[in-house]
């Protein structure tokens, strides 16, 4: 999505939602509190980045919140407020709304792409992904 946004501009626009896959990760819920919780401080995208990177460390670790815990120390996180948001009802809520949209979309896996409101299937590389939204593009200047 990086590459996508430095090839693309403004001329995309790249929205993200959660869809944690809670019945077959156990740990896709903290992973999701964490990006939020970071995001509170201006720092989703660094953390986002850091727990995909990451993910063999902590998909299936039995205290994966506090890896979580150490990548925020990383980025350099107020630790405090970075625990207090992990549990925070509010940003359970913004997952859980991400989720409830993903499955009324019919988002069944991840990760999973729209281009102006339908799903795009079967790319295999980043190079046919760019070709699929350059030709929206030229379609909808």
């Amino acid at each position: 999505m990086k590459q996508a946004h430095k090839d693309f501009g403004d001329n995309l626009a790249i929205v993200y939602r959660h869809f944690p896959l809670r019945q077959i990760h156990k740990n896709a819920e903290m992973s999701a509190l964490s990006a939020e919780a970071a995001g509170k401080q201006n720092k989703f995208w660094e953390m986002h980045d850091m727990i995909f990177e990451n993910q063999k460390n902590w998909e299936n670790d039995k205290n994966a919140k506090d890896i979580f815990i150490g990548y925020a120390k990383e980025l350099g996180l107020n630790f405090e407020q970075f625990k207090n948001d992990l549990g925070s009802k509010e940003l359970e809520q913004k997952i859980e709304a991400d989720y409830q949209s993903g499955v009324k979309a019919g988002v069944n896996h991840t990760p999973t792409f729209f281009l102006n409101g339908k799903e795009i299937q079967n790319f295999r590389s980043y190079d046919e992904f760019k070709v699929i939204v350059s030709e929206a593009e030229s379609k909808n200047p």
